[in-house]
């Protein structure tokens, strides 16, 4: 009777240890699943993220490709730190091995992730434009970058008046450069202070006196560290038979903020125009170049200043 007492308590030990719920320590256990692809994946992520950056700043990969790779990147990196939070309560708990991939992955992550985060919290402290011209009521119009934008990129038009008053609150030394000059020769000061800075135009129309018609040259650059192409136009239109006015318009393909290089980009033109001018002049004449305010005009239609789709003539530069 003793033993068969014994056995039944033994018998209902062991169903209900069968039945129990509870997490028995498992320190002698492989990682799991999640830990080991916890490291994986947040690896994978950051390389991703480094050969699309590379090859797109080699120029070798387009935009949009990279755009998307990005994105992946960055979607991979949030999986692998949401794995690393599973697999990290499931070592908690059970013991098992995986703490050093889930530690990996983490860091890997994180890491990954505060590129664009660092991103967002500096494109806080400048104006939220991508277009930025010194003529913000007719600005110059483009023509080549109308052929070279994609359609996931920015569109060529200007975006109009809210732009215009962020411009003006932001950066209210970008204004229109008048020179004591015919059109002609302000067109080529304008090649000379383009060639000084090393940039390639793509796109050179002469003013033509006899129309009235101004003159646009363009051109494009690429960012220094991601190698993003912002598109530049500029251009000179005649006042008078001895004076002409230069418009400077920067514009990025990609991404809604520019971090102010648009800015950066157009002041550096004007100077170095400025300059270009000054040494071709007598010291006595130096303070001849201004800075001239348009005042604002009521828009009836297209102006002089705005035909940019006319004939191309024969380049001989």
């Amino acid at each position: 009777m003793v033993m068969n007492s014994i056995g039944r308590r033994t018998s209902k030990r062991l169903s209900g240890r069968r039945r129990s719920t509870r997490i028995y320590y498992a320190g002698g256990q492989p990682p799991s699943f999640v830990a080991m692809w916890t490291s994986r994946l947040a690896v994978f992520a950051a390389l991703t993220a480094i050969v699309t950056a590379v090859l797109h700043r080699m120029l070798l990969l387009p935009t949009p490709v990279a755009i998307t790779l990005a994105v992946t990147a960055i979607a991979g990196a949030l999986l692998a730190l949401a794995m690393a939070v599973v697999a990290g309560l499931d070592i908690w708990v059970t013991g098992r091995r995986g703490a050093a991939r889930v530690l990996c992955g983490s860091v890997v992550a994180l890491g990954l992730l505060a590129v664009p985060a660092g991103a967002w919290v500096v494109s806080l402290s400048f104006p939220h434009i991508n277009d930025v011209s010194t003529d913000v009521v007719e600005p110059p119009e483009f023509t080549e970058a109308k052929d070279e934008r994609a359609a996931a990129a920015n569109s060529v038009e200007y975006p109009g008046q809210r732009f215009a008053e962020i411009q003006r609150v932001a950066y209210p030394d970008l204004k229109s450069l008048v020179l004591p000059r015919p059109a002609d020769d302000a067109y080529e000061l304008v090649l000379q202070a383009l060639s000084k800075l090393k940039y390639k135009t793509t796109l050179e129309l002469p003013p033509e006196a006899d129309e009235e018609t101004p003159g646009f040259i363009e051109f494009s650059d690429h960012t220094l560290i991601l190698g993003l192409v912002d598109d530049v136009v500029i251009r000179v239109l005649a006042i008078d038979q001895s004076s002409s006015r230069i418009d400077v318009r920067s514009a990025s393909r990609y991404g809604p903020v520019d971090f102010g290089r648009n800015a950066e980009r157009v002041r550096g033109i004007l100077k170095q125009i400025t300059a270009r001018f000054e040494a071709s002049v007598p010291d006595a004449d130096n303070g001849a170049v201004k800075a001239a305010k348009v005042k604002p005009k009521a828009r009836k239609g297209p102006g002089p200043a705005s035909k940019a789709g006319r004939k191309r003539p024969t380049l001989s530069r």
